[in-house]
């Protein structure tokens, strides 16, 4: 019993950790998100949908994020609650 307990652990050890990336939603954009804010990065090297991406899978709490183009904003979020309509936003969430 000890060794297939062992073989298992050595099994989920030896995965690569891409495999456990999470998978996102489709962007949508002129949508927000709104919910408990985890962060505001309004640095330039943020206001792309692929380095707020980026920057939002570095923390496990995150589960979704706004790009607002027009504020020049990447907010990420821990928790949801709505998603309002909102011209320049482009938002995306975890699975």
């Amino acid at each position: 019993m000890k060794n297939v307990v062992l073989a298992g652990l050595f099994v989920f050890a030896a995965m690569p950790a891409a495999s456990f990336a999470s998978t996102w939603m489709p962007v949508t954009e002129g949508t927000a998100l709104s919910g408990k804010v985890h962060a505001v990065k309004m640095s330039k090297k943020f206001r792309t949908v692929e380095k707020c991406r980026a920057f939002a899978e570095k923390s496990e709490s995150v589960v979704g994020f706004t790009l607002d183009t027009a504020k020049g904003t990447c907010t990420t979020y821990k928790s949801v609650r709505g998603r309002p309509t909102r011209d320049g936003a482009v938002s995306q969430q975890k699975a």
